[in-house]
C-alpha cells in the first residue's frame, strides 16, 4: 500500500514541478517586458523634452507623435457638426464636452470647447451656442477622450445634426463628417476666452516616474527568480529525502 502511495507520488510531482516552472517563467518573462516597456517609454519621454518644443501654428505640422505638444491657431469653426461627449462632470453635475470642427488653411481639426451642464431630461440636449467669425486659439494637443469600455454603439445621432458619442473615435468622426481630420484633439487653455467650462488636466507623466516603474518589475521579476529557486531546491530536497525512504 506505501510502495502504491509512493508511486502515485512520484507521477505528481513531475506535473506539479512543470507546471510551477512554466508559471514562473512566464511571471518572469511578464514582469521583465513590462520593466523593458517602461524603460522604452521614458526614452520616448526624455526624446519628446530634448527636441524642440516650439509652439504649433499650422495644422499642417501636427502628427500623433505631436501629442501634448502646445498650439496656436487661426480659424473657423464649423457649427453644422456639432458633436457632444456624454457622460462627463463637472463639479459632480452631469453633462457633455462639446467638440467641433475647425478650420485652418485646408486641414481640420476637432477642438474640445469644455463642458456643457445637461438638462433635466436624458431626452433634450443641451442648446448649442454657435461660434462665429474667425478665433485665434491657444491649447494642448491631446488623444482620443471618453469612456474606454463602450456600451453599444457609439455614434448616436440627435436631434439638429447633433452628434451624441460616448468615445472621440476620429476615425469613426472623420467618417462621419466625411472629411479628413488630425489625428489628435485639441483642449483649449483654461483661460481662453472660447468655449465654456475647463475642467480638464492635462498629465504626462515624466520620464523618471516610467524609469521607477521599470525599477518596480525588474525587481518582482527578481524576487520572483529568488522565490522560484528556493521553491525548487526545496522540492529537490523532499524528493531525494522521499526516494532514500524508498
Amino acid at each position: 500500500m506505501q510502495n502504491k502511495a509512493n508511486t502515485i507520488a512520484k507521477h505528481k510531482y513531475p506535473k506539479r514541478l512543470i507546471g510551477f516552472v512554466v508559471f514562473s517563467l512566464l511571471a518572469i518573462s511578464v514582469c521583465i517586458k513590462l520593466g523593458s516597456w517602461q524603460l522604452e517609454r521614458a526614452q520616448q519621454k526624455q526624446a519628446l523634452l530634448d527636441i524642440d518644443q516650439t509652439v504649433i501654428t499650422r495644422l499642417s505640422q501636427i502628427t500623433p507623435d505631436s501629442l501634448h505638444r502646445q498650439v496656436a491657431l487661426s480659424g473657423f469653426f464649423d457649427n453644422q457638426h456639432p458633436i457632444l461627449l456624454d457622460n462627463q462632470t463637472n463639479n459632480k453635475r452631469i453633462g457633455y464636452h462639446l467638440y467641433l470642427p475647425f478650420y485652418s488653411g485646408e486641414h481640420r481639426l476637432l477642438v474640445n470647447l469644455g463642458w456643457l451642464a445637461a438638462p433635466s431630461s436624458r431626452l433634450l440636449l443641451p442648446i448649442i451656442p454657435r461660434f462665429t467669425g474667425n478665433y485665434h486659439l491657444t491649447g494642448t494637443l491631446s488623444a482620443q477622450q471618453g469612456s474606454p469600455w463602450l456600451l453599444g454603439g457609439n455614434l448616436h445621432t440627435a436631434t439638429n445634426n447633433v452628434l451624441v458619442v460616448q468615445r472621440t473615435v476620429i476615425s469613426q468622426l472623420q467618417t462621419y463628417l466625411n472629411t479628413p481630420l488630425k489625428p489628435l484633439l485639441l483642449q483649449l487653455d483654461k483661460d481662453s476666452p472660447v468655449g465654456f467650462s475647463k475642467s480638464w488636466r492635462i498629465t504626462v507623466m515624466p520620464p523618471a516616474k516610467h524609469t521607477a516603474y521599470a525599477v518596480q518589475w525588474f525587481a518582482l521579476a527578481f524576487a520572483l527568480s529568488l522565490c522560484s529557486g528556493y521553491w525548487l531546491k526545496k522540492y529537490q530536497v523532499n524528493n531525494s529525502n522521499t526516494q532514500d525512504k524508498d
